[in-house]
């Protein structure tokens, strides 16, 4: 029980889940610096410039969001992590803060865990609703996130897990990078690249950099087909030569099911004679050259073969042939 001052701010940020600004607790005839105590002392957080949360537990991101509409007006537009993270994306790095759009006109800054964007496009947005906080659309809230993660493997992680998760696709990005600025956009952009070659993941992209410029000609995460049958999907293909590239991961086949749909499409692909190399991720984390050169010295055996692609096999692109 604390004392009867810090029960009346409490009580009065009680009909507002537990959240609290300055300016109510003036108008209520209450001491601003008792609200302040209690943030020195461990027990409240003031995430935001005169707004305070009676608790001291972590904050969820909507409750962050909710923190937002109270810090700079009801007009808050939560993007970026936050709103990809009410959605389940995967690959998402881990962040404290919660990124909002805010109308142009608007001049509160951006404070401690609120970040504030303004934008023009705030009216156009096509938003919706969680836990009384305003989300932007999926494809916006990529693009902000992208541009607000500094490392490229973690913005390929939100870029590629929304396009392979069918959220968002390359033009549907390319279309939001258009209307926002271009500054600070770069890393994103690299990232929706590597999307329209094909990649589905970061340690895709990460081994399609490094095959780049080899003199090889493939092709990323194309269908594989022969005699009208599917055979699979390989994370990279080298045409002409038979030989794919898989890159293994534990999130990807790491239960005993997914292990099991693992070996099938091996034995599916290289039952006509094509031969697929198997690339953990880790390897590819750990010296991504040598991992890239082992599946190259694998294609100039294959070269000398009489035959090294089976007759008949048809090969449809998800993206550009790339050399």
């Amino acid at each position: 029980m604390g004392s009867p001052r810090i029960d009346a701010i409490a009580a009065l940020a009680s009909t507002t889940g537990g959240i609290v600004t300055t300016a109510e607790v003036v108008a209520a005839g209450l001491d601003p610096r008792v609200a302040e105590r209690q943030v020195r002392a461990g027990s409240w957080q003031r995430p935001a410039r005169g707004v305070y949360v009676t608790r001291a537990a972590d904050l969820s991101g909507l409750e962050l969001g909710r923190v937002a509409r109270r810090f700079a007006g009801e007009r808050v537009v939560v993007s970026g992590l936050v709103a990809l993270r009410e959605l389940e994306l995967r690959w998402l790095p881990a962040s404290d803060d919660v990124l909002c759009l805010v109308a142009p006109e608007v001049r509160t800054v951006s404070s401690r865990r609120v970040v504030l964007r303004r934008t023009k496009e705030l009216a156009q947005l096509q938003t919706w609703w969680r836990g009384g906080v305003e989300l932007a659309p999926v494809q916006r809230a990529v693009v902000d996130a992208a541009r607000e993660t500094p490392g490229l493997r973690d913005v390929r992680g939100i870029v590629l897990g929304a396009v392979a998760d069918n959220w968002a696709d390359v033009d549907s990005l390319d279309a939001v990078l258009a209307t926002t600025q271009r500054n600070g956009s770069g890393l994103a952009r690299r990232a929706i690249e590597d999307a329209r070659r094909g990649a589905a993941s970061p340690p895709e992209a990460e081994l399609v950099d490094e095959l780049l410029g080899c003199g090889v000609p493939f092709y990323v995460n194309p269908q594989l087909w022969l005699d009208g049958r599917l055979l699979g999907c390989t994370d990279v293909y080298l045409p002409g030569l038979g030989i794919g590239g898989e890159v293994e991961s534990v999130e990807r086949h790491g239960s005993d099911d997914d292990t099991e749909t693992t070996y099938d499409r091996h034995e599916r692909v290289t039952a006509p004679g094509l031969e697929l190399v198997h690339l953990s991720v880790r390897r590819i984390r750990r010296d991504v050259t040598e991992a890239a050169a082992h599946l190259l010295s694998r294609a100039r055996m294959r070269r000398g073969m009489r035959q090294p692609e089976s007759p008949g096999l048809v090969v449809v692109p998800r993206g550009p042939l790339l050399r």
